[in-house]
């Protein structure tokens, strides 16, 4: 891997290659194809003791060549076949079009890895360089080749899960894909195959805003629905519409969650959420001006999940409002934002208005991107920023607090968003914070110190100059391969006197995993299961394996190595016993 004549849309590349026996560390040679003799002068070179290695820094539209070789005590490589592999090009990539401009980047403080873009359907790394893009045929439109304009950017919420796929939604689609841009499961989607964003009535899902591979494997997304409601005579309106009957047209937003097959385990309706005084509130609410539909509803943009205590968190922008629903109910059993309360007292009242993203931290807090529309006085807005706010889950005792804030200013130049925003916690307990219409990226320490920046622009060839590319979200990932690992073991073949060998699991990703090791034989001598330690990224761990019980005749031994994070990535080695 990469296979002879692949074509890629990435530059940051695993390469694996077959075990050689005997071998203590492989070498890895990568060159242009085409340029001088073979090799002469190659663009990268690798050793590495694992199979497999990740190569970065190669360059869109270049063909390539590569090979391998295994080092014996010290003695030069025995070189493999050469094989060859192409990387493609695309406008998004294209620095003539687009570019990102680094502002700010203390690679000593910020987390490193990679960015994903959404509006811009690229992934880049902590210098600007792009390193992914969305094969333009993974949507339901191509780019123009002319390069003199590109489709509506109908891409949100872009991210690399903890396996190392891609979930997007894509043309009002919600998918996985895998590096290649290749399907590998979408939600359910209705009679209408052209995915109209109109919110067609034939059309039973229209997916946005957010989507959400759960750790259980199943998939989490907000759909969006028009349907016509009764309301008190009377109700002032201004912004609905109505049908043929007089009923008014709202917007019902749920939350969805289906497995792997795409049957629906779960969803909640805000339809069931709002009584008939909040509708009639959001009918009378003039609807934003920013925003795409203005069909009267909560607008739903956000939700996190809380897996292990079964609750969803769920942000309504409209109503500047953050619920938290106990999953086995259906219940809502706290609520932020204005004239919400918590046993009868105001809770998160101003913490946010008009908000976007609603993240849970790993100690519970909640963190959410305060577009913050609020005016400041008589003539209009002012010259508010955009934030973020954290604030704290309530107890019986006490109510919500801000824990935390800070005010995007990451420059001196607009920095107030009207629509949306993210917010992503790092390992290292930064912030990875998208501004959402401004075309802002940047990470923040807790201590309040901005140590990595972006700006994003695009070229009007019209104007003849560049102009900020907004976005919908950023996300972070610590590589394009976060779940990756290839298994050794010492020997091919094991004989009487040499009953035990060693098995040595490589994690060639970046993020940490463990792995559940089953070892069975035909003839039933070797039986073990066991579960490894945590191993880390980019980091190597040796087991010894003994049989269950002295070998009396040949056996073969099978050994399946399966991922905790990644349960259907899973690796398979034989070894054979000769009595």
């Amino acid at each position: 891997m990469p296979q002879p004549g692949a074509e890629l849309n990435f530059t940051q590349i695993m390469f694996e290659h077959p075990q050689i026996p005997g071998t203590q560390q492989y070498v890895i040679e990568v060159a242009l194809d085409g340029k001088g003799e073979p090799f002469e002068n190659p663009v990268a070179i690798s050793k590495d003791s694992s199979t497999a290695t990740i190569i970065g820094n190669l360059e869109f539209g270049k063909k390539y060549i590569w090979r391998y070789a295994g080092i014996k005590n010290g003695k030069g490589p025995g070189w493999s076949s050469t094989y060859t592999f192409k990387i493609l090009n695309d406008p998004h990539v294209d620095r003539n079009f687009y570019r990102i401009r680094v502002t700010t980047n203390d690679s000593l403080a910020n987390s490193g890895g990679l960015v994903t873009l959404d509006n811009e359907r690229v992934i880049i790394d902590r210098a600007g360089n792009f390193v992914w893009f969305l094969p333009p045929d993974s949507g339901q439109r191509k780019l123009n080749t002319t390069r003199q304009s590109l489709p509506d950017n109908l891409v949100s919420d872009l991210q690399v899960t903890p396996n190392g796929t891609i979930t997007v939604i894509n043309h009002f689609k919600a998918q996985e894909l895998d590096l290649n841009g290749h399907i590998l499961w979408h939600a359910p989607w209705g009679s209408n195959k052209a995915g109209t964003p109109s919110g067609n009535m034939d059309n039973p899902y229209l997916y946005n805003h957010c989507l959400k591979k759960l750790a259980s494997g199943n998939y989490m997304v907000i759909d969006r629905q028009k349907v016509t409601k009764t309301i008190p005579p009377g109700t002032k309106q201004a912004n609905a519409t109505t049908d043929t009957t007089g009923k008014v047209v709202m917007a019902d937003e749920i939350v969805r969650e289906f497995d792997k097959n795409g049957k629906l385990v779960w969803n909640w309706n805000s339809g069931d959420y709002f009584d008939s005084i909040e509708l009639q509130d959001i009918l009378r609410s003039k609807s934003d001006s920013f925003l795409q539909d203005p069909t009267p509803g909560g607008h739903m943009n956000a939700f996190d999940v809380d897996e292990k205590n079964g609750f969803v968190y769920v942000s309504f922008r409209n109503v500047s409002r953050v619920v938290k629903v106990d999953k086995k109910t259906g219940k809502v059993v706290c609520s932020w934002g204005n004239k919400m309360k918590y046993n009868g007292s105001p809770n998160g009242e101003g913490f946010f208005s008009k908000q976007h993203e609603t993240k849970l931290l790993r100690d519970g807090t909640i963190a959410v991107y305060n577009n913050d529309l609020r005016p400041v006085n008589m003539n209009g807005i002012g010259h508010r920023s955009s934030s973020v706010v954290i604030f704290t889950q309530p107890t019986q005792n006490m109510n919500s607090v801000i824990a935390w804030s800070f005010e995007c200013k990451p420059d001196s130049g607009n920095n107030l968003s009207n629509r949306g925003g993210s917010v992503d916690e790092m390992k290292n307990g930064n912030l990875l914070v998208g501004m959402g219409t401004v075309n802002k990226v940047f990470e923040v320490t807790r201590d309040k110190k901005i140590v990595w920046s972006a700006i994003i622009e695009r070229f009007n060839p019209h104007d003849m100059n560049w102009q900020p590319s907004p976005l919908y979200k950023a996300h972070y990932a610590s590589s394009l391969y976060p779940c990756y690992f290839t298994v050794q073991t010492n020997a091919d073949t094991l004989y009487k006197k040499s009953t035990t060998f060693e098995l040595r699991i490589f994690n060639d990703g970046t993020e940490n995993d463990t792995y559940q090791v089953n070892i069975q034989s035909y003839q039933g001598f070797y039986k073990n299961q066991f579960s490894t330690p945590v191993i880390s990224g980019k980091k190597s761990m040796h087991f010894k394996i003994a049989p269950d019980k002295l070998p009396g005749k040949n056996d073969r031994i099978e050994i399946s190595v399966q991922s905790k994070t990644n349960p259907d990535f899973k690796r398979t080695v034989y070894v054979q016993y000769e009595k």
